[in-house]
């Protein structure tokens, strides 16, 4: 039987952890100096919870003998500053286990922020993920290595997502979480349609078609302008695809949210007209001063312009950057409400 007070040969030592750092430092690459900076700091938070002395408390671990020293700085009402040594022997039975758990945690912190960066190199990028749970209307993707966070208002409105459910979102920025590395991923987003098209079209992959503008509201219309580089190259009908297979593979991934996808003009009132699509506008005046555009339709064609709500005349003003003025063709020229 051991003498009372005694150590068992199983127990951890402040010398044994000293030996454990300076291996452990080798093994995954981080430099001495910083993790004994962590776990001096560790150290020093559990002595001040443990013994509450008065003042600051520092610790410093001899790495080659694993021996402690415990000061305190104090500072008087006088200004003068103390600096006192005070008793580790106590100290040293509990100083091993909180050293472990520093490391253990300091560790954990460099993986997790070396997933951020990781992660945050792919900004803006499609990321497929499976929903892991659904909290006060958050959804969270399981993306491998880091873990989605998708507020309401990244959300598709309407979309019922479930757990298990494979996603695709857009990665928009990393989050600091102190459990794991988190990023905030959309599905609402204008660079979510945007990478959408550009997986599914070719063309765009290629640099030979170019997305010009894209205006949205999530799960109803979505508005796209594109362009073609290369003459006799039909934008549109590229990213329509064959028998419109390209489209219907964008809808289905937007719970079938309109997407209309129109040619791209340098010629405003061109532009204009093709996005008030699918109506079709008899003339277009531009205002360049204003930036207005009036736009004279076919009376019957009025409502297919507007849109429900007015949502075709509003996505129109954003995909142009132009306010747009609806007036009828013919009769009494009433002008409808500017967007």
């Amino acid at each position: 039987m051991s003498r009372a007070g005694s150590r068992s040969p199983s127990e951890p030592t402040t010398e044994s952890l000293a030996e454990a750092l300076a291996a452990l430092c080798v093994e995954v690459g981080i430099p001495v100096e910083e993790m004994l900076q962590t776990v001096e700091g560790a150290l020093a938070a559990a002595y001040k919870r443990a013994f509450n002395p008065p003042g600051e408390v520092t610790v410093k671990l001899d790495t080659g003998t694993g021996g402690l020293e415990v000061h305190t700085r104090v500072v008087r009402p006088d200004g003068t500053v103390v600096v006192e040594e005070l008793p580790s022997e106590q100290f040293k039975r509990m100083a091993a286990q909180t050293a472990k758990h520093a490391v253990l945690r300091h560790i954990h912190d460099l993986e997790r922020d070396k997933v951020l960066r990781d992660v945050a190199e792919h900004k803006g990028e499609l990321a497929s993920g499976v929903v892991d749970r659904m909290e006060d209307g958050t959804v969270y993707v399981d993306l491998g290595r880091a873990e989605g966070v998708m507020p309401p208002e990244e959300q598709i409105p309407g979309e019922l997502l479930h757990p298990g459910r494979p996603v695709l979102v857009v990665i928009l920025e990393t989050q600091r979480n102190p459990r794991q590395a988190q990023v905030r991923v959309s599905r609402a987003a204008r660079g979510f349609v945007h990478r959408l098209l550009e997986a599914e079209v070719p063309e765009i992959k290629a640099g030979t078609v170019q997305i010009r503008a894209i205006a949205r509201e999530p799960g109803l219309r979505t508005k796209i302008a594109v362009s073609s580089s290369e003459p006799g190259l039909d934008p549109v009908g590229a990213c329509v695809g064959p028998k419109g297979v390209r489209h219907r593979a964008i809808l289905s991934e937007l719970s079938n949210e309109h997407v209309d996808i129109v040619p791209w003009s340098d010629d405003p009132e061109v532009f204009v007209a093709a996005a008030l699509g699918p109506a079709k506008a008899d003339r277009v005046t531009i205002d360049r001063v204003t930036r207005t555009a009036t736009v004279l339709v076919p009376r019957g064609q009025l409502s297919l312009a507007i849109g429900r709500d007015g949502q075709n005349a509003r996505l129109a003003a954003k995909l142009t950057g132009f306010r747009i003025d609806i007036k009828p063709s013919e009769g009494d020229g009433q002008v409808e409400p500017a967007v």
